[in-house]
């Protein structure tokens, strides 16, 4: 019998099944976790009664976070708000994050939810972010959800797996964020479609559990259904005193069959953006470098970390941002903002002319707290640039590195040649 990968055993566990299954087949599977936020939380809800069910059947395992609208922007969110704040204690929900705590990804990481061997459904596409501690994590829609929350199991068809090795390690001057930009150059938005991607190497042992974040979230743009980093020594590291429950680690068998095998040159890697409009219209800082920065975004789901936002701040301390550049951070979490603060670091961007957002996804989905106008450029570590995702304006996605260096010079710049 051929062994599995990750993404077979995974679900081979939470199916109740003895062996791997093959990438087609279709399994129902109990996962361990049910995310959902304030924007498909509502949707689900609604979807749960429309399907028949008056009750959550596992209110144990949900998550909801309040992440997209934070603080609310209007009435009608408000009112939303309060039904769902309702909605949890009459269903006896206990893990509810309420606005200010941050993203749920984010939150999730940071609060020992993320387990490897773990089955996370969410309904939010990046879900995929939780594969960074060894999880099948993956995005599901708000019918799915409905039904998840009201029978506490879901249908899901076994992925094919595509297997990346990363060799070497990256170069000083270039972060994660670049290798995952790396990726999407060698994927595309095509190149993995409702497949799990597995990435091996030194390259990726190399790299801290914050970094695997950016890496993980990333591979739903490339069309995957999840993107996972086997666990290791790094992973345990991180959840020692920090796991909300016990887990048992997946690996892959040796013997394991992947769809596709890739190999990848951290080494010979160098500052990378995304052009507008598209996550795969990757080119270098370089060959960009030059073109006017009018607003300037640290934050999401991709590069919202303490780690992220230390790597930003630490740049633009002693420094000013550009006249006519606007400069807007916004934390991924509650305990990222009171880091920033307690290292002073916060003090260092609001003097340099920037402003902090609340904890929260911030600007990133286009609905509040620095929308772009006519002819913007911004340059985000985000992890879309979609036309009209965040108002009219066009999007460069890079690192926080490559951020702080626009802010600094109001133009694309090599973070290399400055820091």
């Amino acid at each position: 019998m051929v062994g599995g990968t990750i993404a077979q055993k995974v679900l081979a566990s939470h199916a109740g099944l003895d062996d791997a299954p093959d990438p087609g087949e279709h399994v129902t599977a109990t996962p361990d976790w049910i995310l959902c936020h304030d924007i498909s939380a509502y949707s689900g809800i609604e979807r749960m009664s429309q399907l028949g069910f008056n009750e959550v059947a596992r209110p144990e395992d949900v998550v909801l976070v309040f992440d997209h609208y934070v603080p609310s922007p209007n009435e009608r969110i408000s009112t939303q708000m309060n039904e769902m704040e309702r909605w949890v204690d009459e269903q006896g929900i206990e893990h509810f994050f309420d606005a200010g705590n941050g993203i749920s990804h984010n939150v999730m990481a940071e609060e020992g939810y993320s387990l490897p061997g773990t089955l996370v459904l969410g309904a939010d596409s990046h879900t995929v972010t939780h594969g960074a501690f060894g999880a099948f994590a993956t995005g599901i829609g708000h019918t799915d959800l409905g039904e998840v929350l009201g029978s506490g199991e879901l249908w899901l068809r076994v992925p094919e797996s595509q297997k990346v090795v990363v060799e070497n390690t990256l170069p000083d001057g270039v972060a994660a964020k670049d290798l995952a930009l790396a990726m999407m150059r060698e994927f595309t938005t095509k190149g993995a479609i409702y497949d799990s991607v597995e990435f091996h190497g030194e390259g990726v042992r190399d790299l801290a559990m914050h970094e695997r974040h950016t890496l993980s979230n990333i591979t739903v743009e490339m069309g995957a259904m999840a993107g996972i980093v086997p666990p290791d020594d790094t992973t345990e590291e991180y959840l020692d005193g920090r796991a909300v429950r016990e887990y048992e680690p997946v690996r892959p068998d040796e013997d394991a069959e992947y769809a596709n095998e890739r190999t990848v040159d951290a080494s010979s890697l160098e500052p990378l953006v995304a052009k507008p409009s598209a996550v795969d219209n990757i080119d270098t800082v370089a060959n960009c470098a030059g073109t006017d920065v009018d607003h300037v975004f640290v934050g999401t789901c991709n590069n919202g970390s303490w780690a992220d936002i230390r790597a930003f701040a630490e740049r633009i301390e002693d420094e000013s941002v550009a006249r006519g550049t606007d400069l807007v951070v916004t934390p991924g979490t509650k305990e990222a903002l009171k880091k920033l603060n307690a290292s002073g670091l916060s003090n260092d961007i609001v003097d340099a002319g920037g402003m902090i957002g609340t904890p929260g996804c911030g600007s990133c989905f286009g609905a509040h707290g620095g929308i772009l106008g006519e002819g913007d450029t911004c340059v985000g570590t985000m992890n879309r640039n979609f036309p009209g995702r965040m108002g009219p304006g066009e999007i460069y996605l890079a690192s926080p590195e490559t951020a702080a260096a626009a802010a600094i010079h109001g133009e694309i710049t090599d973070p290399r040649e400055v820091f």
